[in-house]
Protein backbone atom coordinates (compact mmCIF):
# COMPACT_ATOMS: atom_id res chain seq x y z
CA UNK A 1 0.00 0.00 0.00
CA UNK A 2 1.25 3.49 -0.86
CA UNK A 3 3.47 5.06 1.80
CA UNK A 4 5.54 7.07 -0.65
CA UNK A 5 4.86 10.31 1.24
CA UNK A 6 7.15 11.32 4.11
CA UNK A 7 5.79 10.09 7.42
CA UNK A 8 6.42 11.83 10.77
CA UNK A 9 8.53 8.85 11.83
CA UNK A 10 10.79 9.41 8.80
CA UNK A 11 11.96 12.78 10.12
CA UNK A 12 15.51 12.98 11.44
CA UNK A 13 17.19 15.37 13.84
CA UNK A 14 19.96 16.86 11.71
CA UNK A 15 22.92 17.64 13.97
CA UNK A 16 25.83 19.98 13.31
CA UNK A 17 28.76 18.78 15.44
CA UNK A 18 31.28 21.45 16.45
CA UNK A 19 34.57 20.34 17.98
CA UNK A 20 36.49 22.99 19.89
CA UNK A 21 40.20 22.97 20.64
CA UNK A 22 42.61 25.34 22.39
CA UNK A 23 45.89 25.65 20.48
CA UNK A 24 48.55 27.69 22.29
CA UNK A 25 51.00 29.85 20.40
CA UNK A 26 53.82 29.42 22.91
CA UNK A 27 55.10 26.81 25.36
CA UNK A 28 54.63 28.05 28.90
CA UNK A 29 53.12 27.09 32.24
CA UNK A 30 50.86 29.15 34.45
CA UNK A 31 47.75 29.14 36.69
CA UNK A 32 45.69 27.09 34.22
CA UNK A 33 48.43 25.22 32.33
CA UNK A 34 51.02 22.68 33.31
CA UNK A 35 52.93 19.78 31.76
CA UNK A 36 56.23 18.65 30.32
CA UNK A 37 57.96 21.10 27.98
CA UNK A 38 57.31 19.04 24.84
CA UNK A 39 53.59 18.83 25.77
CA UNK A 40 53.22 22.61 25.81
CA UNK A 41 54.23 23.46 22.27
CA UNK A 42 52.00 24.77 19.50
CA UNK A 43 52.80 21.67 17.45
CA UNK A 44 51.83 19.32 20.26
CA UNK A 45 48.48 21.15 20.70
CA UNK A 46 47.80 20.85 16.96
CA UNK A 47 48.58 17.13 17.07
CA UNK A 48 46.37 16.63 20.15
CA UNK A 49 43.53 18.61 18.55
CA UNK A 50 43.73 16.50 15.38
CA UNK A 51 43.66 13.30 17.43
CA UNK A 52 40.75 14.60 19.50
CA UNK A 53 38.81 15.55 16.37
CA UNK A 54 39.37 12.10 14.87
CA UNK A 55 38.26 10.35 18.07
CA UNK A 56 35.23 12.64 18.31
CA UNK A 57 34.10 11.85 14.76
CA UNK A 58 34.46 8.13 15.42
CA UNK A 59 32.46 8.48 18.63
CA UNK A 60 29.70 10.35 16.79
CA UNK A 61 29.19 7.46 14.39
CA UNK A 62 29.41 4.85 17.12
CA UNK A 63 27.03 6.54 19.56
CA UNK A 64 24.57 8.50 17.41
CA UNK A 65 24.06 6.50 14.22
CA UNK A 66 20.48 5.35 13.75
CA UNK A 67 17.15 6.10 12.10
CA UNK A 68 16.41 9.23 14.17
CA UNK A 69 19.64 11.24 13.80
CA UNK A 70 21.51 12.60 10.78
CA UNK A 71 25.09 13.81 11.29
CA UNK A 72 26.56 16.67 9.29
CA UNK A 73 30.30 17.10 8.80
CA UNK A 74 32.00 18.38 11.93
CA UNK A 75 33.00 22.04 12.13
CA UNK A 76 36.42 22.47 13.74
CA UNK A 77 36.62 25.52 16.04
CA UNK A 78 40.23 26.27 16.97
CA UNK A 79 40.94 28.89 19.66
CA UNK A 80 44.29 30.53 20.35
CA UNK A 81 45.69 31.03 23.85
CA UNK A 82 44.50 34.64 23.58
CA UNK A 83 41.00 33.18 23.18
CA UNK A 84 40.62 34.27 19.57
CA UNK A 85 39.08 31.97 17.00
CA UNK A 86 41.62 31.09 14.34
CA UNK A 87 38.95 31.30 11.62
CA UNK A 88 35.44 32.67 11.12
CA UNK A 89 33.68 29.68 12.65
CA UNK A 90 30.45 31.61 13.27
CA UNK A 91 30.40 32.50 9.58
CA UNK A 92 31.01 28.87 8.69
CA UNK A 93 28.01 27.82 10.80
CA UNK A 94 25.92 30.71 9.46
CA UNK A 95 26.48 29.39 5.93
CA UNK A 96 24.89 26.10 7.02
CA UNK A 97 21.89 27.70 8.74
CA UNK A 98 18.61 26.09 7.76
CA UNK A 99 20.20 22.70 7.23
CA UNK A 100 20.53 21.62 10.87
CA UNK A 101 18.11 21.22 13.76
CA UNK A 102 20.61 21.21 16.61
CA UNK A 103 24.24 22.04 17.37
CA UNK A 104 26.45 19.73 19.41
CA UNK A 105 29.48 21.40 21.03
CA UNK A 106 32.26 19.11 22.19
CA UNK A 107 35.97 19.23 22.93
CA UNK A 108 36.95 22.54 24.50
CA UNK A 109 34.17 24.97 23.56
CA UNK A 110 35.51 27.78 25.84
CA UNK A 111 32.90 29.88 27.70
CA UNK A 112 33.15 32.94 25.47
CA UNK A 113 32.95 30.79 22.33
CA UNK A 114 29.90 28.89 23.61
CA UNK A 115 28.26 32.26 24.28
CA UNK A 116 28.96 33.32 20.70
CA UNK A 117 27.14 30.21 19.49
CA UNK A 118 24.01 30.50 21.60
CA UNK A 119 23.73 34.22 20.94
CA UNK A 120 23.80 33.64 17.20
CA UNK A 121 21.68 30.48 16.84
CA UNK A 122 18.29 29.84 18.43
CA UNK A 123 18.15 26.10 17.77
CA UNK A 124 18.77 23.55 20.56
CA UNK A 125 22.45 23.59 21.55
CA UNK A 126 23.96 20.65 23.43
CA UNK A 127 27.25 21.10 25.31
CA UNK A 128 29.05 17.81 25.85
CA UNK A 129 32.60 18.13 27.15
CA UNK A 130 35.13 16.00 28.99
CA UNK A 131 35.10 18.33 31.97
CA UNK A 132 31.78 18.74 33.71
CA UNK A 133 32.86 21.90 35.53
CA UNK A 134 33.37 23.71 32.22
CA UNK A 135 29.97 22.58 30.96
CA UNK A 136 28.27 23.77 34.14
CA UNK A 137 29.76 27.24 33.80
CA UNK A 138 28.74 27.57 30.18
CA UNK A 139 25.20 26.28 30.65
CA UNK A 140 24.72 28.34 33.82
CA UNK A 141 25.81 31.44 31.90
CA UNK A 142 23.39 30.65 29.06
CA UNK A 143 20.40 30.02 31.29
CA UNK A 144 20.98 33.13 33.37
CA UNK A 145 21.07 35.16 30.19
CA UNK A 146 17.69 33.73 29.15
CA UNK A 147 18.94 31.16 26.64
CA UNK A 148 17.00 28.09 27.71
CA UNK A 149 17.75 26.30 24.43
CA UNK A 150 21.17 25.28 25.81
CA UNK A 151 21.46 21.83 27.39
CA UNK A 152 24.20 20.04 29.31
CA UNK A 153 24.86 16.37 28.58
CA UNK A 154 26.89 14.08 30.82
CA UNK A 155 26.86 10.81 28.85
CA UNK A 156 26.59 10.02 25.16
CA UNK A 157 23.23 8.42 25.96
CA UNK A 158 22.13 11.88 27.17
CA UNK A 159 23.16 13.35 23.82
CA UNK A 160 21.28 10.70 21.86
CA UNK A 161 18.15 10.93 24.01
CA UNK A 162 17.92 14.71 23.66
CA UNK A 163 18.47 14.55 19.92
CA UNK A 164 15.71 11.95 19.65
CA UNK A 165 13.39 14.30 21.54
CA UNK A 166 14.26 17.05 19.06
CA UNK A 167 13.35 14.61 16.28
CA UNK A 168 9.96 14.00 17.95
CA UNK A 169 9.24 17.74 18.12
CA UNK A 170 10.28 18.08 14.48
CA UNK A 171 7.99 15.18 13.56
CA UNK A 172 5.07 16.94 15.27
CA UNK A 173 5.85 20.18 13.47
CA UNK A 174 5.81 18.31 10.15
CA UNK A 175 2.61 16.37 10.83
CA UNK A 176 -0.14 17.20 8.33
CA UNK A 177 -3.44 15.49 9.05
CA UNK A 178 -6.21 14.61 6.63
CA UNK A 179 -9.27 15.05 8.83
CA UNK A 180 -12.47 13.57 7.45
CA UNK A 181 -15.50 15.43 8.76
CA UNK A 182 -19.23 15.69 8.23
CA UNK A 183 -19.09 19.42 8.92
CA UNK A 184 -16.78 21.61 10.96
CA UNK A 185 -17.96 21.70 14.56
CA UNK A 186 -16.80 22.41 18.07
CA UNK A 187 -16.74 18.72 18.93
CA UNK A 188 -14.50 18.60 21.99
CA UNK A 189 -12.15 15.97 20.56
CA UNK A 190 -11.27 18.04 17.50
CA UNK A 191 -11.09 21.52 19.00
CA UNK A 192 -7.47 21.45 20.21
CA UNK A 193 -6.43 24.50 18.23
CA UNK A 194 -4.07 25.71 20.94
CA UNK A 195 -2.18 22.42 20.76
CA UNK A 196 -1.97 22.65 16.98
CA UNK A 197 -0.53 26.15 17.27
CA UNK A 198 2.04 25.09 19.86
CA UNK A 199 3.16 21.84 18.29
CA UNK A 200 2.99 22.84 14.63
CA UNK A 201 0.52 20.13 13.58
CA UNK A 202 -1.96 21.18 10.92
CA UNK A 203 -5.11 19.57 9.54
CA UNK A 204 -6.76 19.56 6.13
CA UNK A 205 -10.50 18.86 6.36
CA UNK A 206 -12.29 16.84 3.70
CA UNK A 207 -16.01 16.11 3.68
CA UNK A 208 -17.29 12.59 4.29
CA UNK A 209 -19.74 12.68 1.38
CA UNK A 210 -17.06 13.76 -1.07
CA UNK A 211 -14.85 10.88 0.10
CA UNK A 212 -17.54 8.20 0.13
CA UNK A 213 -18.67 9.12 -3.39
CA UNK A 214 -15.18 8.27 -4.57
CA UNK A 215 -15.72 4.65 -3.60
CA UNK A 216 -17.71 4.51 -6.84
CA UNK A 217 -16.12 2.11 -9.33
CA UNK A 218 -16.50 4.47 -12.32
CA UNK A 219 -13.77 6.53 -13.96
CA UNK A 220 -14.23 9.40 -11.50
CA UNK A 221 -16.83 11.55 -13.22
CA UNK A 222 -19.82 10.17 -11.29
CA UNK A 223 -19.18 12.10 -8.09
CA UNK A 224 -22.08 14.53 -7.70
CA UNK A 225 -20.18 16.42 -4.99
CA UNK A 226 -17.43 17.12 -7.56
CA UNK A 227 -19.58 17.43 -10.70
CA UNK A 228 -17.11 19.08 -13.08
CA UNK A 229 -13.80 17.57 -12.07
CA UNK A 230 -12.33 14.13 -12.08
CA UNK A 231 -12.52 12.63 -8.61
CA UNK A 232 -9.93 10.31 -7.11
CA UNK A 233 -11.76 7.02 -7.47
CA UNK A 234 -9.61 3.91 -7.16
CA UNK A 235 -7.78 2.81 -10.28
CA UNK A 236 -7.74 -0.78 -11.48
CA UNK A 237 -4.31 -1.23 -9.92
CA UNK A 238 -5.55 0.17 -6.61
CA UNK A 239 -8.60 -2.10 -6.70
CA UNK A 240 -6.24 -5.05 -7.24
CA UNK A 241 -4.10 -3.83 -4.35
CA UNK A 242 -7.15 -3.78 -2.06
CA UNK A 243 -8.00 -7.34 -3.09
CA UNK A 244 -4.45 -8.44 -2.30
CA UNK A 245 -4.45 -6.78 1.12
CA UNK A 246 -7.78 -8.39 2.00
CA UNK A 247 -6.47 -11.83 1.08
CA UNK A 248 -3.27 -11.29 3.06
CA UNK A 249 -5.27 -10.27 6.11
CA UNK A 250 -7.44 -13.38 5.87
CA UNK A 251 -4.53 -15.73 5.20
CA UNK A 252 -2.52 -14.43 8.16
CA UNK A 253 -5.33 -14.35 10.72
CA UNK A 254 -5.60 -17.07 13.33
CA UNK A 255 -9.37 -16.41 13.53
CA UNK A 256 -11.77 -14.88 11.00
CA UNK A 257 -15.21 -13.76 12.16
CA UNK A 258 -16.48 -12.04 8.98
CA UNK A 259 -17.01 -12.46 5.24
CA UNK A 260 -14.32 -11.49 2.74
CA UNK A 261 -16.55 -9.14 0.74
CA UNK A 262 -17.28 -7.04 3.83
CA UNK A 263 -13.63 -7.03 4.84
CA UNK A 264 -12.74 -5.82 1.35
CA UNK A 265 -15.02 -2.79 1.69
CA UNK A 266 -13.04 -1.50 4.66
CA UNK A 267 -9.75 -2.19 2.88
CA UNK A 268 -10.91 -0.25 -0.20
CA UNK A 269 -11.80 2.69 2.01
CA UNK A 270 -8.29 2.71 3.51
CA UNK A 271 -6.66 2.54 0.07
CA UNK A 272 -8.78 5.55 -0.93
CA UNK A 273 -7.87 7.56 2.17
CA UNK A 274 -4.17 6.89 1.54
CA UNK A 275 -4.63 8.16 -2.00
CA UNK A 276 -6.32 11.32 -0.72
CA UNK A 277 -3.63 11.82 1.92
CA UNK A 278 -0.97 11.82 -0.77
CA UNK A 279 -3.00 14.13 -3.00
CA UNK A 280 -3.56 16.71 -0.25
CA UNK A 281 0.01 16.53 1.08
CA UNK A 282 -0.91 14.82 4.36
CA UNK A 283 0.98 12.17 6.33
CA UNK A 284 -1.57 11.28 9.04
CA UNK A 285 -5.30 10.66 9.28
CA UNK A 286 -8.31 11.03 11.54
CA UNK A 287 -12.06 10.98 11.03
CA UNK A 288 -15.08 12.13 13.02
CA UNK A 289 -16.68 8.72 13.13
CA UNK A 290 -19.56 9.70 15.43
CA UNK A 291 -20.77 12.60 13.31
CA UNK A 292 -20.09 10.67 10.10
CA UNK A 293 -22.05 7.71 11.45
CA UNK A 294 -25.11 9.92 11.90
CA UNK A 295 -25.36 10.40 8.12
CA UNK A 296 -26.09 6.61 7.76
CA UNK A 297 -23.73 6.58 4.78
CA UNK A 298 -21.30 4.31 6.59
CA UNK A 299 -24.10 1.86 7.22
CA UNK A 300 -25.09 2.14 3.55
CA UNK A 301 -21.54 1.59 2.29
CA UNK A 302 -20.85 -1.02 5.01
CA UNK A 303 -17.56 0.47 6.17
CA UNK A 304 -16.01 1.77 9.36
CA UNK A 305 -12.63 3.46 9.73
CA UNK A 306 -11.24 1.02 12.32
CA UNK A 307 -9.27 -1.26 10.02
CA UNK A 308 -7.85 1.76 8.21
CA UNK A 309 -6.49 3.18 11.46
CA UNK A 310 -4.86 -0.18 12.26
CA UNK A 311 -3.30 -0.51 8.80
CA UNK A 312 -2.10 3.09 8.87
CA UNK A 313 -0.47 2.84 12.27
CA UNK A 314 1.32 -0.39 11.50
CA UNK A 315 2.68 1.30 8.36
CA UNK A 316 4.08 4.14 10.47
CA UNK A 317 1.29 6.56 9.52
CA UNK A 318 -0.29 8.12 12.64
CA UNK A 319 -4.02 7.52 12.54
CA UNK A 320 -6.45 8.46 15.32
CA UNK A 321 -10.09 7.62 16.02
CA UNK A 322 -12.99 10.05 16.39
CA UNK A 323 -11.25 13.08 14.93
CA UNK A 324 -9.19 13.31 18.13
CA UNK A 325 -6.28 15.57 17.18
CA UNK A 326 -4.94 15.44 20.74
CA UNK A 327 -4.69 11.65 20.49
CA UNK A 328 -3.06 12.01 17.10
CA UNK A 329 -0.31 14.14 18.66
CA UNK A 330 0.26 11.38 21.22
CA UNK A 331 0.37 8.76 18.44
CA UNK A 332 3.13 10.71 16.68
CA UNK A 333 5.15 10.98 19.90
CA UNK A 334 4.81 7.34 20.94
CA UNK A 335 5.45 6.03 17.43
CA UNK A 336 8.63 8.09 17.09
CA UNK A 337 10.01 7.25 20.54
CA UNK A 338 9.28 3.53 20.45
CA UNK A 339 9.42 2.75 16.72
CA UNK A 340 6.38 0.59 17.38
CA UNK A 341 2.79 0.97 16.20
CA UNK A 342 0.70 2.45 19.05
CA UNK A 343 -2.83 1.53 20.06
CA UNK A 344 -5.12 4.52 20.64
CA UNK A 345 -8.14 3.74 22.76
CA UNK A 346 -10.60 4.77 25.46
CA UNK A 347 -8.75 4.62 28.79
CA UNK A 348 -11.09 4.24 31.76
CA UNK A 349 -11.20 2.72 35.25
CA UNK A 350 -12.94 -0.61 35.76
CA UNK A 351 -15.23 0.14 38.70
CA UNK A 352 -16.86 -2.65 40.70
CA UNK A 353 -19.48 -1.78 43.30
CA UNK A 354 -21.87 -4.11 45.09
CA UNK A 355 -20.47 -6.96 43.03
CA UNK A 356 -21.39 -5.30 39.72
CA UNK A 357 -19.10 -3.92 37.02
CA UNK A 358 -19.93 -0.40 35.84
CA UNK A 359 -20.29 -0.45 32.06
CA UNK A 360 -20.32 -4.25 32.01
CA UNK A 361 -21.08 -4.16 28.27
CA UNK A 362 -17.47 -3.05 27.72
CA UNK A 363 -15.62 -5.22 30.22
CA UNK A 364 -15.68 -9.00 30.11
CA UNK A 365 -15.23 -10.59 33.55
CA UNK A 366 -11.66 -11.67 34.24
CA UNK A 367 -9.85 -13.23 37.21
CA UNK A 368 -7.61 -10.15 37.45
CA UNK A 369 -10.64 -8.24 38.75
CA UNK A 370 -10.46 -10.32 41.92
CA UNK A 371 -6.69 -9.93 42.17
CA UNK A 372 -6.82 -6.13 41.78
CA UNK A 373 -10.18 -5.04 43.21
CA UNK A 374 -10.89 -1.46 42.11
CA UNK A 375 -7.27 -1.00 41.06
CA UNK A 376 -7.81 -1.75 37.39
CA UNK A 377 -7.95 0.41 34.30
CA UNK A 378 -8.77 -0.79 30.80
CA UNK A 379 -7.84 0.87 27.51
CA UNK A 380 -10.30 -0.39 24.91
CA UNK A 381 -11.21 0.29 21.30
CA UNK A 382 -11.15 -1.54 17.96
CA UNK A 383 -7.88 -0.38 16.41
CA UNK A 384 -5.03 -2.63 17.60
CA UNK A 385 -2.58 -3.75 14.94
CA UNK A 386 -0.04 -6.39 14.04
CA UNK A 387 3.06 -4.26 14.72
CA UNK A 388 2.60 -3.34 18.36
CA UNK A 389 5.91 -4.97 19.33
CA UNK A 390 7.83 -3.27 16.52
CA UNK A 391 7.52 -2.48 12.84
CA UNK A 392 9.71 -5.47 11.97
CA UNK A 393 7.66 -7.92 14.09
CA UNK A 394 4.29 -9.56 13.53
CA UNK A 395 1.78 -10.19 16.31
CA UNK A 396 -0.96 -12.80 16.08
CA UNK A 397 -4.38 -11.38 15.26
CA UNK A 398 -7.91 -12.10 14.17
CA UNK A 399 -10.27 -10.29 11.82
CA UNK A 400 -13.82 -9.49 12.88
CA UNK A 401 -16.65 -7.02 12.22
CA UNK A 402 -17.54 -3.90 14.10
CA UNK A 403 -21.27 -4.15 13.33
CA UNK A 404 -22.95 -6.99 15.19
CA UNK A 405 -25.96 -7.69 12.98
CA UNK A 406 -24.82 -6.80 9.47
CA UNK A 407 -21.25 -8.02 10.07
CA UNK A 408 -19.49 -5.12 8.34
CA UNK A 409 -16.72 -2.74 9.39
CA UNK A 410 -13.55 -4.82 9.57
CA UNK A 411 -11.39 -4.65 12.70
CA UNK A 412 -8.18 -6.29 13.82
CA UNK A 413 -8.93 -8.49 16.83
CA UNK A 414 -6.03 -8.77 19.27
CA UNK A 415 -5.94 -11.04 22.31
CA UNK A 416 -4.22 -9.15 25.12
CA UNK A 417 -4.47 -12.28 27.27
CA UNK A 418 -1.52 -13.55 25.22
CA UNK A 419 0.61 -10.73 26.61
CA UNK A 420 -0.03 -10.88 30.36
CA UNK A 421 2.95 -9.55 32.30
CA UNK A 422 4.26 -7.27 29.55
CA UNK A 423 4.97 -3.62 30.36
CA UNK A 424 2.95 -0.87 28.66
CA UNK A 425 3.17 2.91 28.57
CA UNK A 426 0.30 5.27 27.70
CA UNK A 427 0.36 9.02 27.08
CA UNK A 428 -1.89 11.99 26.35
CA UNK A 429 -1.52 15.79 26.36
CA UNK A 430 -4.04 18.09 27.99
CA UNK A 431 -6.11 20.12 25.47
CA UNK A 432 -4.03 23.25 25.99
CA UNK A 433 -0.81 21.37 25.26
CA UNK A 434 0.79 22.46 28.53
CA UNK A 435 0.83 19.12 30.38
CA UNK A 436 1.59 15.46 29.63
CA UNK A 437 -0.12 12.53 31.38
CA UNK A 438 1.72 9.19 31.44
CA UNK A 439 0.54 5.80 32.69
CA UNK A 440 3.03 2.96 33.07
CA UNK A 441 1.81 -0.48 34.08
CA UNK A 442 1.68 -4.13 33.03
CA UNK A 443 -1.00 -6.20 31.35
CA UNK A 444 -2.85 -8.47 33.76
CA UNK A 445 -5.67 -9.56 31.47
CA UNK A 446 -7.49 -8.93 28.22
CA UNK A 447 -11.01 -8.43 27.01
CA UNK A 448 -13.04 -8.34 23.81
CA UNK A 449 -11.01 -10.47 21.39
CA UNK A 450 -13.94 -12.50 20.09
CA UNK A 451 -16.56 -9.75 20.35
CA UNK A 452 -17.80 -7.15 17.88
CA UNK A 453 -17.58 -3.37 18.29
CA UNK A 454 -14.78 -1.73 20.24
CA UNK A 455 -14.57 -3.40 23.69
CA UNK A 456 -11.15 -5.02 23.18
CA UNK A 457 -8.11 -4.09 25.17
CA UNK A 458 -5.84 -4.87 28.13
CA UNK A 459 -6.58 -4.63 31.84
CA UNK A 460 -3.79 -2.99 33.84
CA UNK A 461 -3.47 -1.90 37.50
CA UNK A 462 -2.49 1.52 38.85
CA UNK A 463 -1.38 2.10 42.42
CA UNK A 464 -3.47 5.25 42.79
CA UNK A 465 -6.19 4.26 40.34
CA UNK A 466 -8.82 6.71 41.58
CA UNK A 467 -6.29 9.55 41.74
CA UNK A 468 -5.29 8.76 38.15
CA UNK A 469 -8.94 9.00 37.10
CA UNK A 470 -9.35 12.40 38.76
CA UNK A 471 -6.19 13.68 37.07
CA UNK A 472 -7.25 12.25 33.72
CA UNK A 473 -10.38 14.41 33.86
CA UNK A 474 -8.04 17.32 33.05
CA UNK A 475 -6.65 15.51 29.99
CA UNK A 476 -9.46 13.56 28.34
CA UNK A 477 -10.14 10.01 27.31
CA UNK A 478 -8.01 8.52 24.53
CA UNK A 479 -4.39 7.59 25.21
CA UNK A 480 -1.72 6.13 22.93
CA UNK A 481 -0.31 2.81 24.17
CA UNK A 482 2.99 1.13 23.30
CA UNK A 483 4.69 -1.93 24.73
CA UNK A 484 7.65 -1.15 26.97
CA UNK A 485 8.61 1.47 29.54
CA UNK A 486 9.13 4.89 27.93
CA UNK A 487 8.81 7.10 30.99
CA UNK A 488 12.41 8.32 30.83
CA UNK A 489 11.99 9.41 27.20
CA UNK A 490 8.64 11.07 27.84
CA UNK A 491 9.86 12.92 30.91
CA UNK A 492 12.82 14.28 28.95
CA UNK A 493 10.54 15.23 26.06
CA UNK A 494 8.19 17.08 28.42
CA UNK A 495 11.17 18.98 29.83
CA UNK A 496 12.36 19.99 26.38
CA UNK A 497 8.83 20.94 25.30
CA UNK A 498 8.58 22.96 28.53
CA UNK A 499 5.39 21.30 29.66
CA UNK A 500 4.41 19.66 32.96
CA UNK A 501 4.92 15.90 33.31
CA UNK A 502 2.36 13.85 35.32
CA UNK A 503 2.88 10.13 35.95
CA UNK A 504 0.93 7.24 37.47
CA UNK A 505 2.32 3.69 37.73
CA UNK A 506 1.47 0.24 38.99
Amino acid sequence: MDVSFKRPIDEKCVVLPVFGALIHDYAYEGPCRFGNKDELTHEFDEMAAAAGLKAFNEKLVDKLSGPDIELMDTVFAANSDEFNLLQDTIGEIEALKGRFDAILLDGNPMPFWAREVYQHFDCPILIHTDTGAITMSEVCDAHNRGYDNVYATLYWDDVRDRLRCIKVMKALAHTRTLKMIRHESDLYLTDDFEVAADFGVSARSVNLHEVVDQLDRSDGFNNHTLPERRAYNLSKDEEAEAEKIADELLDGAKDVFMDRDKLLKSVRFNVLTRKLMKHFGCNSFTAQCKECCATTRLNHEQVTFCLGHSLNNEAGIPSACEGDMNALHAMVVMMCLSRKAPYQSNTTPVVIEDGEIYGAMWFSPHECMDEYPNKLYCTWHATPNRKMHGFDLDDEYGVGPFAANAGFGATIRYDFNDHIGEEITMMRFNPAGTRMLVYKSKIVGGTGYDRYGCPEGPYFPLEDRDGAFMEQNEFGDHTALVYGDYRKDLKLLAEMMKIEYVEFTD
